[in-house]
Protein backbone atom coordinates (compact mmCIF):
# COMPACT_ATOMS: atom_id res chain seq x y z
CA UNK A 1 0.00 0.00 0.00
CA UNK A 2 1.17 3.73 -0.49
CA UNK A 3 -0.05 7.01 0.85
CA UNK A 4 -2.06 9.13 -1.51
CA UNK A 5 -3.54 12.66 -1.61
CA UNK A 6 -5.89 13.63 1.13
CA UNK A 7 -9.71 13.29 0.32
CA UNK A 8 -10.99 16.60 0.88
CA UNK A 9 -14.70 15.89 2.65
CA UNK A 10 -13.20 14.20 5.07
CA UNK A 11 -12.11 15.78 8.16
CA UNK A 12 -11.99 15.51 12.42
CA UNK A 13 -13.89 17.41 13.74
CA UNK A 14 -13.09 19.12 17.36
CA UNK A 15 -15.00 17.61 20.72
CA UNK A 16 -15.85 19.91 23.94
CA UNK A 17 -13.15 19.15 26.30
CA UNK A 18 -9.55 17.86 26.90
CA UNK A 19 -8.62 14.46 27.65
CA UNK A 20 -4.97 12.32 27.71
CA UNK A 21 -6.56 8.89 26.09
CA UNK A 22 -9.68 7.69 24.48
CA UNK A 23 -11.27 3.94 23.85
CA UNK A 24 -13.87 3.96 21.13
CA UNK A 25 -16.39 0.70 20.81
CA UNK A 26 -19.27 0.14 19.01
CA UNK A 27 -21.89 2.31 21.08
CA UNK A 28 -19.83 3.85 23.85
CA UNK A 29 -16.88 6.20 24.00
CA UNK A 30 -14.29 6.87 27.12
CA UNK A 31 -11.39 8.65 27.86
CA UNK A 32 -9.19 9.50 30.38
CA UNK A 33 -7.34 13.32 31.13
CA UNK A 34 -4.25 14.21 32.87
CA UNK A 35 -5.75 13.76 36.45
CA UNK A 36 -6.75 10.34 35.28
CA UNK A 37 -10.81 11.17 35.60
CA UNK A 38 -12.74 9.13 33.30
CA UNK A 39 -15.11 10.65 30.90
CA UNK A 40 -18.11 8.97 29.23
CA UNK A 41 -19.18 10.65 25.05
CA UNK A 42 -23.08 11.45 25.24
CA UNK A 43 -23.44 11.92 20.98
CA UNK A 44 -26.77 13.31 21.86
CA UNK A 45 -24.58 16.27 23.33
CA UNK A 46 -21.93 15.84 21.59
CA UNK A 47 -19.62 16.24 24.56
CA UNK A 48 -18.12 14.22 27.51
CA UNK A 49 -19.82 13.84 31.17
CA UNK A 50 -17.69 12.96 34.39
CA UNK A 51 -17.99 9.83 35.71
CA UNK A 52 -18.17 10.27 39.46
CA UNK A 53 -15.38 8.46 41.42
CA UNK A 54 -13.36 7.21 38.49
CA UNK A 55 -9.62 7.30 38.91
CA UNK A 56 -7.84 5.12 35.74
CA UNK A 57 -4.82 5.78 33.45
CA UNK A 58 -6.18 3.06 30.85
CA UNK A 59 -9.33 2.33 29.48
CA UNK A 60 -10.46 -0.67 26.81
CA UNK A 61 -14.41 -0.09 25.60
CA UNK A 62 -15.28 -2.80 22.70
CA UNK A 63 -17.84 -5.95 22.29
CA UNK A 64 -20.50 -4.79 21.82
CA UNK A 65 -22.79 -6.38 19.32
CA UNK A 66 -26.69 -5.89 18.22
CA UNK A 67 -27.66 -8.17 20.90
CA UNK A 68 -24.95 -7.06 24.12
CA UNK A 69 -23.57 -3.88 25.00
CA UNK A 70 -20.23 -2.64 24.93
CA UNK A 71 -17.85 -3.86 28.04
CA UNK A 72 -15.79 -1.06 29.60
CA UNK A 73 -12.37 -1.76 31.64
CA UNK A 74 -9.97 0.11 32.88
CA UNK A 75 -6.96 -0.28 34.98
CA UNK A 76 -5.95 2.50 37.99
CA UNK A 77 -2.48 3.57 39.09
CA UNK A 78 -1.89 0.86 41.55
CA UNK A 79 -2.88 -1.67 38.66
CA UNK A 80 -6.29 -2.31 39.92
CA UNK A 81 -8.56 -3.29 37.91
CA UNK A 82 -12.48 -1.90 37.23
CA UNK A 83 -15.58 -3.13 35.20
CA UNK A 84 -18.11 -0.05 34.50
CA UNK A 85 -21.56 -0.96 35.79
CA UNK A 86 -24.36 0.28 33.50
CA UNK A 87 -26.70 0.31 36.22
CA UNK A 88 -24.89 2.29 39.07
CA UNK A 89 -23.14 4.20 35.99
CA UNK A 90 -19.81 3.31 38.41
CA UNK A 91 -16.67 1.22 38.18
CA UNK A 92 -16.74 -1.83 40.35
CA UNK A 93 -13.11 -3.12 41.44
CA UNK A 94 -12.74 -6.62 40.14
CA UNK A 95 -11.36 -7.97 43.35
CA UNK A 96 -7.70 -10.06 43.07
CA UNK A 97 -6.60 -8.32 39.83
CA UNK A 98 -3.62 -6.01 39.51
CA UNK A 99 -2.88 -5.91 35.79
CA UNK A 100 -0.32 -3.45 33.32
CA UNK A 101 -2.59 -3.28 30.02
CA UNK A 102 -6.08 -4.55 29.58
CA UNK A 103 -7.88 -5.26 26.24
CA UNK A 104 -11.37 -6.04 25.67
CA UNK A 105 -13.21 -7.12 22.38
CA UNK A 106 -16.26 -9.63 21.22
CA UNK A 107 -16.56 -12.75 22.37
CA UNK A 108 -17.11 -15.96 19.97
CA UNK A 109 -16.30 -19.16 21.93
CA UNK A 110 -18.49 -19.79 24.56
CA UNK A 111 -21.43 -18.58 27.30
CA UNK A 112 -18.57 -17.80 29.78
CA UNK A 113 -16.62 -15.62 27.31
CA UNK A 114 -19.48 -13.95 25.46
CA UNK A 115 -16.30 -10.84 25.56
CA UNK A 116 -12.87 -11.71 25.34
CA UNK A 117 -11.03 -9.52 28.11
CA UNK A 118 -7.59 -9.85 28.42
CA UNK A 119 -4.45 -8.55 30.56
CA UNK A 120 -1.00 -8.52 31.00
CA UNK A 121 0.46 -7.89 34.55
CA UNK A 122 3.90 -6.36 35.63
CA UNK A 123 5.56 -10.08 35.60
CA UNK A 124 3.93 -10.42 31.35
CA UNK A 125 1.65 -13.10 33.15
CA UNK A 126 -1.74 -13.48 30.97
CA UNK A 127 -5.48 -13.56 32.11
CA UNK A 128 -8.60 -14.13 30.82
CA UNK A 129 -11.56 -13.10 32.29
CA UNK A 130 -14.06 -15.69 32.84
CA UNK A 131 -17.59 -14.45 33.30
CA UNK A 132 -18.72 -17.88 35.28
CA UNK A 133 -16.39 -17.56 37.70
CA UNK A 134 -16.19 -13.98 37.67
CA UNK A 135 -11.90 -13.94 37.76
CA UNK A 136 -9.37 -13.26 36.07
CA UNK A 137 -8.12 -17.20 34.37
CA UNK A 138 -4.26 -17.25 33.98
CA UNK A 139 -3.05 -18.68 30.26
CA UNK A 140 0.52 -19.88 29.55
CA UNK A 141 2.84 -17.96 28.35
CA UNK A 142 4.55 -14.38 28.98
CA UNK A 143 3.61 -11.31 27.13
CA UNK A 144 3.96 -7.32 27.60
CA UNK A 145 0.61 -6.43 25.24
CA UNK A 146 -2.26 -8.12 24.08
CA UNK A 147 -5.20 -7.43 21.89
CA UNK A 148 -8.96 -8.41 20.61
CA UNK A 149 -10.94 -7.98 17.91
CA UNK A 150 -13.71 -9.94 16.06
CA UNK A 151 -13.07 -12.93 19.00
CA UNK A 152 -9.53 -13.25 18.04
CA UNK A 153 -6.64 -12.63 20.30
CA UNK A 154 -3.04 -11.61 19.70
CA UNK A 155 0.31 -10.36 21.83
CA UNK A 156 3.34 -9.70 21.56
CA UNK A 157 6.40 -10.38 24.02
CA UNK A 158 8.78 -7.92 25.69
CA UNK A 159 11.37 -8.97 22.24
CA UNK A 160 8.73 -7.78 20.09
CA UNK A 161 7.70 -11.33 18.76
CA UNK A 162 4.42 -11.83 17.52
CA UNK A 163 1.89 -14.98 19.23
CA UNK A 164 -1.65 -15.68 18.02
CA UNK A 165 -3.88 -17.28 20.76
CA UNK A 166 -5.65 -20.74 19.64
CA UNK A 167 -8.37 -21.50 21.21
CA UNK A 168 -8.53 -25.38 20.00
CA UNK A 169 -5.40 -25.75 21.95
CA UNK A 170 -5.95 -22.67 24.98
CA UNK A 171 -2.46 -21.70 23.85
CA UNK A 172 -0.16 -18.64 21.90
CA UNK A 173 1.66 -19.86 18.81
CA UNK A 174 4.42 -17.67 17.23
CA UNK A 175 4.00 -15.59 14.09
CA UNK A 176 7.10 -14.74 12.07
CA UNK A 177 8.43 -11.41 12.94
CA UNK A 178 8.55 -8.30 15.23
CA UNK A 179 6.43 -5.27 16.04
CA UNK A 180 6.11 -2.85 19.00
CA UNK A 181 2.08 -2.49 18.32
CA UNK A 182 0.21 -4.88 17.27
CA UNK A 183 -4.21 -4.03 16.81
CA UNK A 184 -6.69 -6.20 15.93
CA UNK A 185 -9.34 -5.20 13.84
CA UNK A 186 -12.91 -7.14 12.63
CA UNK A 187 -10.91 -9.17 10.24
CA UNK A 188 -7.78 -8.72 9.97
CA UNK A 189 -4.41 -7.51 12.16
CA UNK A 190 -2.02 -4.80 11.98
CA UNK A 191 0.87 -3.77 13.62
CA UNK A 192 4.06 -0.98 13.64
CA UNK A 193 7.50 -2.13 14.32
CA UNK A 194 11.12 -0.64 15.52
CA UNK A 195 11.57 0.76 12.48
CA UNK A 196 7.85 2.48 11.90
CA UNK A 197 7.09 0.31 9.32
CA UNK A 198 3.46 -1.25 9.31
CA UNK A 199 2.71 -4.17 8.64
CA UNK A 200 -0.80 -6.36 7.51
CA UNK A 201 -1.20 -10.09 8.44
CA UNK A 202 -1.99 -12.29 5.47
CA UNK A 203 -3.84 -15.64 6.61
CA UNK A 204 -2.64 -17.22 3.75
CA UNK A 205 0.63 -17.10 3.97
CA UNK A 206 0.97 -16.51 8.05
CA UNK A 207 3.51 -13.55 7.36
CA UNK A 208 3.12 -9.74 7.93
CA UNK A 209 3.23 -7.96 4.72
CA UNK A 210 4.61 -4.48 5.15
CA UNK A 211 2.53 -2.10 3.67
CA UNK A 212 3.88 1.27 4.98
CA UNK A 213 6.94 3.32 6.10
CA UNK A 214 6.94 5.97 9.07
CA UNK A 215 3.82 5.04 11.26
CA UNK A 216 4.21 5.68 14.40
CA UNK A 217 0.73 4.13 15.49
CA UNK A 218 -1.98 1.91 14.04
CA UNK A 219 -5.56 1.12 14.98
CA UNK A 220 -7.82 -1.29 13.64
CA UNK A 221 -11.85 -1.33 14.02
CA UNK A 222 -15.14 -2.28 12.43
CA UNK A 223 -14.41 2.33 11.82
CA UNK A 224 -11.52 1.11 9.47
CA UNK A 225 -8.11 1.15 9.96
CA UNK A 226 -6.47 4.14 10.67
CA UNK A 227 -2.32 5.27 11.26
CA UNK A 228 -0.95 8.16 12.68
CA UNK A 229 2.94 8.80 11.06
CA UNK A 230 5.99 9.92 12.47
CA UNK A 231 4.98 13.53 12.50
CA UNK A 232 1.28 13.19 13.57
CA UNK A 233 -0.47 13.07 10.26
CA UNK A 234 -3.46 11.02 9.75
CA UNK A 235 -4.23 8.40 7.35
CA UNK A 236 -7.05 6.32 6.68
CA UNK A 237 -6.49 2.49 5.05
CA UNK A 238 -8.82 2.56 1.46
CA UNK A 239 -9.51 -0.66 1.16
CA UNK A 240 -10.47 -0.67 -2.79
CA UNK A 241 -7.24 1.22 -3.66
CA UNK A 242 -5.30 -0.53 -0.61
CA UNK A 243 -3.46 2.26 -0.18
CA UNK A 244 -3.68 5.17 2.85
CA UNK A 245 -5.42 8.67 2.57
CA UNK A 246 -4.19 11.29 4.52
CA UNK A 247 -7.17 13.07 6.44
CA UNK A 248 -6.43 16.91 7.25
CA UNK A 249 -4.89 17.16 10.95
CA UNK A 250 -2.51 15.87 13.28
CA UNK A 251 -3.01 13.70 16.20
CA UNK A 252 -0.58 11.90 19.03
CA UNK A 253 -3.47 8.97 19.69
CA UNK A 254 -6.11 7.60 17.98
CA UNK A 255 -8.89 4.95 18.40
CA UNK A 256 -11.43 3.78 15.95
CA UNK A 257 -14.46 1.74 17.45
CA UNK A 258 -16.90 -0.35 15.67
CA UNK A 259 -19.80 1.72 14.96
CA UNK A 260 -18.55 4.33 17.96
CA UNK A 261 -17.12 5.89 15.47
CA UNK A 262 -13.09 7.55 15.11
CA UNK A 263 -12.00 9.35 18.08
CA UNK A 264 -8.39 10.44 18.85
CA UNK A 265 -6.14 13.35 21.06
CA UNK A 266 -3.60 15.97 19.60
CA UNK A 267 -0.90 16.91 21.04
CA UNK A 268 -2.48 19.82 23.38
CA UNK A 269 -5.12 16.96 24.75
CA UNK A 270 -8.24 18.47 22.61
CA UNK A 271 -10.49 15.44 21.00
CA UNK A 272 -11.55 15.17 17.94
CA UNK A 273 -13.94 12.67 16.13
CA UNK A 274 -13.56 12.09 12.51
CA UNK A 275 -16.88 13.02 10.21
CA UNK A 276 -17.69 10.79 6.83
CA UNK A 277 -18.43 13.25 3.94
Amino acid sequence: ASLVVPASAQHFQQVKGTLAGVSAGRNEVFGFDVHAAVWRFSPKTNAFTKIKGASLFQLAVGGGTVSQLDEVWGVEGNLDVYRFNYTTKAFDQISGAALEQIAVGEGTQESCHPYEVWGVNASDQVFRYNYCTDVFDQVAGLLTQVATGGGDVWGLNSAGAIFHFNFAKQSFGPVSGTLTQISVGVNDVWGVNGSNNVFRYDPKTGAMNSVGANIGQVSAGGDGVWVIDTSGRMWHFDSSSESFVQVQGALKSISSGSGAGVFGVNGADAVFTFVRP
